[in-house]
């Protein structure tokens, strides 16, 4: 009699416990097991890196952008402080109306 080769086979061959059968199908699975939890590690780092780039160039757009911003600021106080300061006035000035308007709504 050949000894069974599948774990069906083996389950059903007389004098072999459950756990016998248990613990074979996992000695048989766990290459395939390790070689799938590898790829998902792998993929999982890409990821994590792409992921790492991804913000750091958001950031650096931040930066360019924010800073092009400054520029452009500068560039029309140095043309027209008057207007600049004018500007700089009325917008405190809308600010702290619309602050006052919605602290007279919380109170009512």
């Amino acid at each position: 009699m050949t000894a069974p080769q599948n774990p069906q086979d083996k389950l059903q061959s007389p004098g072999v416990g459950i756990s016998g059968v248990v613990n074979d199908a996992l000695h048989e699975a766990r290459p395939a097991v390790d070689r799938i939890a590898d790829r998902i590690s792998a993929q999982l780092n890409e990821l994590s890196q792409q992921s790492r780039d991804a913000a750091s160039q958001a950031q650096h757009a931040v930066e360019k952008r924010a800073l092009h911003a400054q520029r452009a600021a500068e560039r029309l106080i140095h043309q027209a402080p008057i207007r600049s300061v004018l500007i700089a006035a009325g917008t405190g000035a809308a600010t702290a109306l619309a602050v006052s308007w919605l602290m007279h709504l919380r109170k009512n």
